[in-house]
């Protein structure tokens, strides 16, 4: 992999460019460096905690200049999906956070939620990160997918870390379902390929020119390989270099944190 051949950079957030709200040292460096090379960039999430707006201020927020255009997260790429197959204002089932619902329902779609089971038939349920699950929304979604409707996952993240250690991900509500229902989800954030899709063509750029950067083996470097991506893994997230020597998925690269890859292609870029 020639690191100065690179024209795009797609990062993942949590364990990549931070933690929570403790941005990962090397971070203002890459920024320089993309910024000194022309380099053009892309947040790709799989957490669904939060809008777009919310990732575009919290980039702002650590001197990240960015937009709406810069941020693809698994919500962007759901509401996508149920457009395109079921219409802008069919009617779903979300269990998640405020930010699933609002994003749904700023879509235009019709939006069910909570634990009581709704009044018309759904075309789909929308599950992703809920902290405040219960019994009760489980049993409504768990009927509705029995009944017909589309099982979709905003990702499967089984945990993401944070300063104090690694907590529960979306896949704590994905394997709820999975157990009652024994439905396997349609997946829309990595490691399925179409957020990647999406943000190289929305971006124009090159499969052939573009790396993501991730901690996560099976979602961010997965996702990638079957994508047609090159892939760097970091250690600053929840894979380890022993986790990372035993697996069988394989990044192109890996540095400890973003700022050995500032310094990599700093030296790539001089020969």
């Amino acid at each position: 992999m020639d690191l100065s051949s690179i024209q795009t950079i797609l990062f993942d957030g949590d364990g990549v460019l931070w933690r929570v709200d403790e941005k990962v040292p090397g971070v203002d460096q890459i920024f320089e460096v993309i910024h000194r090379y022309n380099i053009q960039w892309a947040l790709l999430t799989n957490n669904n905690t939060k809008t777009v707006g919310n990732y575009v201020d919290k980039l702002n927020h650590f001197g990240i200049p960015a937009t709406l255009e810069n941020v693809f997260s698994s919500l962007t790429v759901t509401t996508a999906y149920l457009k395109r197959k079921y219409g802008e204002h069919a009617s779903i089932f979300v269990v998640g956070m405020a930010s699933v619902i609002e994003t749904m329902q700023s879509a235009g779609f019709k939006v069910y939620y909570g634990e009581e089971p709704p009044p018309e038939p759904v075309k789909a349920v929308v599950a992703g990160m809920d902290r405040e699950l219960t019994h009760a929304k489980v049993k409504v979604a768990m009927r509705l997918i029995l009944g017909g409707a589309e099982f979709i996952a905003t990702n499967t993240d089984s945990s993401f870390p944070t300063p104090e250690g690694i907590n529960p991900g979306t896949g704590m509500v994905i394997g709820a379902l999975i157990g009652t229902t024994n439905v396997q989800p349609t997946v829309m954030g990595k490691p399925g390929v179409e957020m990647f899709l999406t943000a190289v063509e929305q971006m124009g750029a090159n499969p052939k020119t573009t790396v993501m950067i991730g901690d996560r083996l099976n979602t961010d470097i997965q996702g990638a390989q079957n994508a047609g991506l090159w892939s760097i893994l970091v250690l600053t997230g929840v894979t380890t270099a022993a986790i990372a020597a035993q697996s069988p998925i394989h990044p192109d690269l890996t540095f400890p944190s973003v700022a050995e890859i500032t310094t990599a292609l700093d030296q790539a870029h001089h020969g």
